[in-house]
């Protein structure tokens, strides 16, 4: 085997491609076999995050508008800048327009495990490894750190992008040029569309630190021309490092309008550098834990050690909480023995610089940044103070024990026959799939089922009762387990959010359910108190209130074929209260006996009122009041309960962040910020009021965006022209 990095080994063919497709499509049924007849995910983040934020998403596409703002968890947040509904990105953009929410969300999993294998085979390509070993890489990459994860739909998501931009910054440094630091601002550009920017940025670091590391290697940057002085030969060096940063500049730029939405976010929420709600030490790697690529399924995924949280009860661990989930670092019992090859200096000088020497380095830098240690420190750094979980670190860790391993097995295999490399190949291949399998589905958090909740959802008798009540005034639960009674069409708290609205992380938002041995009468007076001005009007429980306060009415119980699946109870009985004179949403302040107020539409991004007013007031709706909001105040001449309201004489518009606008003279226009509360000031009269979420963030970043994917297109288009006319030429 050639210690050069395999430069010449690394051109593929059609039938490469093709094997590889078929072996990530055969991995995918194998792993994934439920998925393929209508089964489904089952526990951690899936229905209390992401199929709450995909059924909007699905329903705001049928009707042709831009999910920007989701009003049914919680009192709303911006489902655009929380990122993770990857509102813009391109499979989301396609799944979630053709297909319903379950069978689009369990697609998108699919296809991104099919396309991981074969980008982590391009790459491991790229890096001088022969084609069935490079598919052995890819498999124990891909299926060595995802399967664990299965919960998290961010991790494939976004990981499969990480060998993509690997591949196209080593062909980028390898000869660069204007399509290839296109190529690879595009992959770049992708992965920060696909939402959740921890991967995204280990990906950007990764890509950086492989140029840098790439730059001192002739076989990857060869001298053009003589060099004569130590700038030169600096300079030299560090070019690699400079087109990948050009490359992510331009990706900034192509992804803006997903970034700039979450940067206004992300000044107001519980990630602003300054509360003590958000640590990003969370979610780290235990030191002695490491010790799972040896002791794996056998010790430390045991489903008793699991369940114990042994890995943090062992020294030098951080002060910082974690799961098995995120601390999952594994790449097999054989391909971990294959890696200990390179002890022998034998196998070592055979393996190639590239993977003996810097994904070596990789490795040990990611797994050391993993066990949370340097988190106090480097969240002072632009990037590193914003995400948590330092344990994810770990997928270049994987990436590296991979790629190690495929090496060392090349060099043991090199004097064998065809047949016996294939039958070993296969062999051990088989061996350690099973071995992930194994270990990934003991530390999930997730299973798959043949029979999923999401087909019992319209069976649900809690959520018909919650729909009709929705038709006459606007619910909002207070319900276990958040988010999941989102699922139902209506509005629940407390919320479930990584990146949240910093309200919501705040004493006067932490609700509590009843305490089943009390005999106090629940809620009491102050609890009651919030729940009616947060506009709470139905509370769910899974057991009965022992003294339902005298304002509450129970409206029916019984087992939910929905919830109870979702949480696993059985045939337990869930239980529906009502306040007998439920709080408004939408109300007229001060309360005026012969005053009107209709709602004439109602959806998650805008609000239009019908209020007929005795006197001057302030119409009050209780949802988030976030920097995007802007409302308008038409008084009319004449309104009609049953037809359109027409003959607006005089309006007014103010942004939710600005007080006092100027406005016809007679009409008061102030705004007032409130948390919880969104208030305009109304005329005497008839009325309409409209809010409408449109924040500015969003069109100055679809402008960046579209200008710069514009720039790609004119360039890539010139080029063409450029070579036809050449050809013309000649």
């Amino acid at each position: 085997m050639s210690t050069s990095g395999g430069v010449g080994r690394s051109e593929t063919s059609g039938g490469d491609w093709l094997m590889a497709t078929l072996v990530a499509v055969g991995l995918a049924c194998v792993y994934w076999w439920p998925l393929l007849w209508g089964g489904g995910l089952v526990g951690g983040d899936t229905y209390p995050y992401f199929l709450p934020q995909k059924q909007l998403l699905a329903e705001e596409f049928a009707a042709g508008r831009i999910p920007l703002w989701h009003d049914r968890t919680a009192l709303g947040y911006p489902l655009l800048a929380e990122s993770q509904g990857a509102v813009f990105y391109p499979f989301t953009q396609v799944l979630y327009r053709v297909c319903d929410p379950h069978t689009a969300y369990h697609a998108n999993l699919l296809i991104h495990y099919v396309l991981a294998v074969i980008f982590g085979w391009r790459f491991a390509r790229s890096q001088g490894l022969q084609q069935t070993t490079a598919l052995f890489v890819a498999m124990v990459f891909v299926y060595g750190w995802f399967p664990a994860r299965s919960s998290l739909e961010w991790s494939i998501v976004g990981g499969l992008w990480f060998p993509l931009c690997l591949w196209f910054t080593d062909r980028l440094i390898r000869r660069p040029t204007i399509f290839r630091l296109m190529l690879l601002s595009a992959a770049l550009g992708c992965h920060l569309l696909a939402g959740h920017f921890t991967l995204a940025f280990i990906t950007q670091l990764t890509c950086l630190a492989w140029s840098l590391l790439s730059g001192s290697d002739r076989t990857v940057a060869p001298v053009e021309r003589p060099v004569d002085s130590r700038w030169a030969a600096w300079r030299l060096r560090m070019r690699p490092l400079g087109v990948t940063s050009l490359s992510l500049v331009l990706a900034l730029l192509l992804a803006a309008v997903q970034l700039l939405p979450t940067l206004e976010l992300q000044r107001s929420s519980q990630r602003d550098g300054q509360g003590k709600v958000f640590n990003p030490g969370y979610g780290h790697l235990p030191p002695v834990y490491v010790t799972q690529l040896l002791a794996s399924w056998w010790y430390w995924h045991t489903p008793e050690l699991i369940q114990t949280r042994e890995m943090l009860q062992t020294p030098l661990q951080s002060p910082a909480d974690t799961n098995a989930v995120e601390a999952h670092f594994y790449v097999g019992l054989l391909p971990f023995g294959l890696c200990l090859c390179l002890l022998n200096s034998a196998v070592r000088q055979r393996v190639a610089p590239g993977i003996r020497r810097s994904w070596l380095l990789l490795t040990v830098l990611s797994t050391f940044y993993a066990f949370g240690w340097l988190v106090p420190l480097f969240r002072h750094l632009p990037g590193f103070g914003f995400f948590m979980g330092p344990g994810r670190y770990t997928i270049v860790g994987t990436m590296g024990l991979s790629l190690i391993a495929g090496a060392c097995f090349e060099v043991l295999l090199r004097r064998r026959s065809r047949s016996m490399r294939s039958l070993v190949l296969v062999s051990v291949a088989g061996l350690t799939f099973v071995d992930l399998q194994w270990s990934s589905r003991a530390v999930s958090d997730a299973v798959v089922v043949s029979n999923p909740p999401w087909q019992s959802l319209g069976e649900s008798w809690l959520g018909s009762e919650l729909r009709r009540a929705d038709e006459k005034f606007p619910v909002r639960v207070l319900a276990p387990g958040p988010n999941v009674a989102n699922l139902f069409g209506v509005s629940s708290v407390p919320q479930y959010l990584g990146l949240g609205p910093a309200a919501y992380f705040g004493e006067s938002f932490q609700l509590s359910g009843p305490d089943g041995n009390s005999q106090r009468p629940y809620p009491d007076s102050q609890l009651e108190q919030r729940l009616r001005g947060l506009a709470v009007t139905h509370l769910l429980t899974t057991d009965p209130i022992p003294v339902p306060a005298s304002s509450l009415q129970l409206v029916g119980s019984g087992p939910d074929e929905f919830l109870n699946r979702v949480w696993g109870r059985g045939g337990a009985p869930c239980f529906l209260y009502q306040f007998r004179d439920p709080p408004a949403r939408i109300e007229l302040e001060p309360q005026q006996p012969t005053a009107k107020v209709r709602v004439m539409e109602r959806r998650p991004g805008s609000l239009k009122v019908l209020v007929e007013a005795d006197q001057p007031g302030q119409l009050v709706v209780r949802d988030l009041n976030l920097p995007g909001w802007e409302v308008s105040v038409e008084r009319q001449v004449e309104a009609t309960r049953s037809g359109p309201v027409v003959d607006a004489v005089d309006g007014h518009s103010a942004g939710m962040g600005k007080l006092g606008d100027s406005a016809t003279e007679g009409l008061p226009s102030t705004v007032e910020l409130a948390d919880f509360r969104r208030v305009v000031s109304i005329p005497a009269g008839s009325s309409v009021v409209s809010w409408h979420y449109q924040p500015k963030s969003v069109w100055y970043g679809a402008i960046l965006s579209l200008g710069t994917g514009l720039c790609f297109l004119l360039w890539q288009m010139g080029s063409v022209w450029r070579g036809c006319g050449d050809r013309r030429r000649a």
